[in-house]
C-alpha cells in the first residue's frame, strides 16, 4: 500500500530533509541502502543501526513507539492518523504506546479535526495535518488524450454503462449492504471495484452477486490514474462509525485531482470539503449518483474540486511540518 507515511517521506525530501525509511522488517540478504528518490533511501537495517545520527527527528507512528528507544536524542514527531482500534496488533500495547507518544512528542500531527479535539486537552501544540494527494500523478487522468483502457475495463466500458468506481482496501468499514442496495436501485450504472481483501470480509457478499457490479483485486499506485480516466464517479462508501468519522480519506483529494464527483456517507472529516456529494441512505446515495452524472461537465463543480485538491497536496503538508520542525528546534535552543 502506498499511503500517508510513504507520501509524506518523499514529500519532506522535496522539502530539503535527508529522509531514511527504515522497514519494519529486514534482510539480511538485501542491500542495505536503496535510493528511491533524490535525499529518499529506503533502508534495510534495524533502527539500532542509525543510532549514531545526531538528533535525528524519528516519525512515529501509534504501533512503533518502541523503535525510539534505538536513537540517541531524537526529537519526536507522531502522526495520529487514525482512531487506535483500527489498528492490528496488541491492542493494549498500541494504546500504551499512544499514551507514551502524547506524552514524549516534540510535535504531534493528526489527521482528522475529531482526533484533534480528543487530544486537545492533554496536547494544545498539537497540528491538524491531514491527508492529501499527489496531483501531478493523479490529474493525469484528467488528460483529453486518449489512454488506452486497461484491459479488465474494457468489457466494462463495452457495455457503455457509467461508471462508479472505488478504490482501497475492502474491509469491515466498506458499507457492502448499502452498496448491494444502491447497485440493485441503479441497475443503469455499473459499479467497479479495487483493491485488496483487507480482513476477509470480501468473499461471500451478495455484492458480487451482481451483474453489474464486478471486483478488479488489486492494482498498482502507478495504474490508478488509467482506471479513474474513465470512470465517471468516485466513490467513498464507508459505514458510519467514531473510526470513520475520523478518517481522512486520501482517495478523497486524488479523486477531486482527477476530476471526477464524488459521493459519499455522511463521514463528518470528508464532509469538510466543498463540493462533495453526500448520501445516508441507500436512495439518497443513488439520487447522489444521479447528480453527480449532471455534474461530470459543469466547469464550476470541476473548478472547486481541482481548487481543493491544489489546496491539499503532499507537498503542502511537508512545508507545514517542516516549518513546526524548524520552529520546535529553535524553540528547543532558548535559553529559558
Amino acid at each position: 500500500m502506498f499511503q500517508r507515511p510513504q507520501h509524506l517521506a518523499l514529500a519532506l525530501a522535496r522539502q530539503g530533509a535527508l529522509v531514511l525509511y527504515l522497514q519494519s522488517r529486514f534482510s539480511l540478504f538485501e542491500r542495505q541502502f536503496r535510493k528511491l528518490a533524490e535525499r529518499t533511501y529506503l533502508c534495510n537495517l534495524p533502527p539500532a543501526a542509525c543510532a549514531d545520527i545526531p538528533s535525528p527527528t524519528v516519525y512515529c507512528l501509534s504501533w512503533n513507539s518502541e523503535y525510539i528507544q534505538s536513537f540517541k536524542s531524537p526529537r519526536i514527531l507522531y502522526d495520529y492518523i487514525d482512531e487506535i482500534a483500527v489498528f492490528d496488533g496488541e491492542r493494549q500495547q498500541i494504546a500504551q504506546g499512544h499514551a507514551q507518544l502524547l506524552e514524549k512528542a516534540d510535535i504531534i500531527t493528526v489527521t482528522a479535526t475529531r482526533l484533534y479535539k480528543q487530544i486537545q486537552s492533554l496536547r494544545p501544540d498539537a497540528i491538524l495535518c491531514p491527508n492529501a494527494v499527489d496531483y501531478p500523478h493523479f490529474a493525469r487522468a484528467r488528460s483529453r488524450e486518449q489512454i488506452p483502457p486497461p484491459n479488465d475495463l474494457a468489457p466494462i466500458l463495452a457495455t457503455g454503462k457509467p461508471i462508479v468506481g472505488y478504490y482501497g482496501a475492502l474491509a469491515r468499514w466498506l458499507d457492502y449492504e448499502l452498496l448491494t442496495q444502491v447497485a440493485n436501485l441503479k441497475p443503469d450504472y455499473f459499479f467497479v471495484l479495487i483493491g485488496p481483501d483487507h480482513d476477509g470480509t470480501l468473499h461471500g457478499q451478495p455484492l458480487f452477486q451482481l451483474s453489474n457490479v464486478r471486483w478488479l483485486g488489486t492494482k498498482t499506485y502507478e495504474a490508478l490514474p488509467d482506471y479513474l480516466h474513465y470512470w465517471d464517479i468516485a466513490i467513498i462508501p464507508f459505514i458510519l462509525n467514531e473510526i470513520t468519522h475520523a478518517t481522512s480519506p486520501l482517495k478523497l483529494f486524488e479523486y477531486m485531482a482527477s476530476g471526477k464527483p464524488v459521493v459519499i456517507t455522511p463521514m463528518q472529516e470528508s464532509m469538510s470539503y466543498p463540493n462533495v456529494l453526500v448520501g445516508a441512505t441507500p436512495q439518497e446515495f443513488a439520487h447522489q449518483l444521479d447528480q453527480a452524472m449532471l455534474l461530470r461537465s459543469n466547469k464550476e463543480y470541476l473548478g472547486v474540486i481541482d481548487l481543493v485538491a491544489r489546496e491539499n497536496t503532499w507537498d503542502v503538508r511537508a512545508a507545514q511540518l517542516m516549518q513546526a520542525l524548524s520552529a520546535s528546534r529553535t524553540q528547543s535552543q532558548t535559553p529559558k
